[in-house]
């Protein structure tokens, strides 16, 4: 068991140093208390290889690299807080080790003292819960590049071999450190140990606890959602009754001016045919109203109102080529950070301007994106500046 123990030391202070010699930016922590998260958000899968070796009765008889033997890790997570999560794990495949006399799981020829190699599979099926030391001391950081994780767990162990196996109940603790690739991928070091009874091994010669000791490094894939949102970062309105009817009035409102404004193309292209065809002379471009869409709190999604609205304008600005339109997107100020509102409204202009060019057709030369974040606002309401304004320039 010393050697278990030396081996898992020197490994970790061998992660610790290099995490030491990466560049850390620092950024504003972000503590609890955290809004919980949905069933589908914050899972994980890992998987990933390594060596592990068996601490039996007999085992130190032999030599510590005699007894190495590969090991396989998959599992499957979800991090129910930033600092606690749960997991599920296959760990395992081989061991090696010694016996005094012949045992199942033996092979070949005893030694002068009666000692047999060893060989067997191994499985450990167990549920683990983790807790991340890192943010519960530092805070949530989704860009923090080492986070060191310590875990305990149960499960069911089996091993077999020469047509023979054992199950046993076995406890799980170990050292995880996931080092961050991006947003989505981890490179995830883990050192373990599962203890067990004896009589796994069919151990002669009492009850004890036998150890497996395993070293494996592998990729962590983090499945969307990822991330938690603090509860001071949510606005709690008691009766929003006010805002509903007010956006429902301008949802009125809007689609009114749309059957007006249809109407009034449809005789102004008419007059305009009229008139070219009198004096001859080139089409006169008309001065189009604005349009707003509104986008819902945080986000930058079109809804389908939205893209049906986008459409009916689209059409217009493909018949008059030579218009230039400012896209005039913003974000309201009483939610966000300015960086965060400025990024945001630049989320919102692009998601127009990608659907009237993408989607309808409409030229790139005619729009220009104006993103403003949250520094101008045009209506009075936070959720009326969570808005892009389709202006006619000229």
């Amino acid at each position: 068991m010393k050697k278990l123990f030396l081996f898992l030391i020197a490994s970790f202070l061998g992660i610790s140093l290099f995490a030491q010699d990466e560049t850390v930016i620092e950024v504003q922590n972000r503590k609890g208390p955290y809004v919980t998260n949905g069933f589908w958000d914050n899972w994980f899968l890992s998987a990933g290889g390594g060596a592990q070796v068996y601490f039996g009765k007999s085992d130190l008889h032999g030599n510590l690299g005699d007894r190495i033997a590969p090991a396989l890790d998959i599992s499957l997570g979800k991090w129910i807080t930033p600092t606690a999560g749960v997991r599920m794990q296959y760990s395992g495949l081989k061991a090696k080790g010694w016996t005094l006399g012949q045992l199942p799981y033996s092979y070949g020829n005893a030694d002068r003292r009666g000692f047999y190699k060893e060989k067997f599979n191994t499985m450990n099926l167990h549920a683990d819960f983790l807790w991340n030391i890192s943010n519960a001391i530092g805070g949530e950081r989704t860009d923090r590049f080492w986070s060191f994780v310590p875990y305990v767990g149960f499960g069911w162990a089996r091993s077999s071999g020469n047509d023979v196996h054992k199950n046993e109940i076995a406890a799980t603790a170990g050292l995880l450190h996931n080092l961050r690739i991006s947003d989505a991928l981890d490179i995830n070091i883990e050192m373990k140990s599962m203890f067990v009874e004896q009589r796994f091994a069919y151990t002669q010669g009492g009850k004890g606890l036998n150890a497996l000791g395993t070293i494996t490094a592998g990729l962590t894939y983090k499945f969307n959602t990822r991330g938690f949102q603090r509860a001071s970062d949510l606005i709690v309105i008691e009766d929003n009754t006010r805002y509903v009817e007010q956006i429902a009035m301008l949802e009125q409102m809007l689609q009114k001016a749309e059957s007006r404004r249809a109407e009034l193309q449809n005789t102004m292209e008419t007059q305009q045919m009229q008139l070219n065809e009198e004096l001859n002379e080139e089409p006169v471009i008309p001065v189009l109203p604005n349009l707003a869409i509104f986008f819902e709190i945080g986000k930058a999604d079109l809804t389908e109102k939205s893209m049906i609205n986008i459409g009916y304008l689209a059409d217009v600005l493909k018949q008059f080529p030579e218009k230039k339109f400012v896209l005039f997107a913003s974000a309201d100020k009483e939610t966000g950070t300015p960086e965060f509102n400025m990024e945001l409204s630049k989320k919102r202009g692009e998601a127009v301007y990608n659907a009237m060019v993408e989607k309808y057709g409409v030229s790139p030369d005619q729009l220009r994106i104006e993103a403003v974040g949250s520094t101008r606002q045009k209506f009075d309401g936070a959720q009326l500046n969570r808005v892009v304004v389709i202006e006619d320039k000229e």
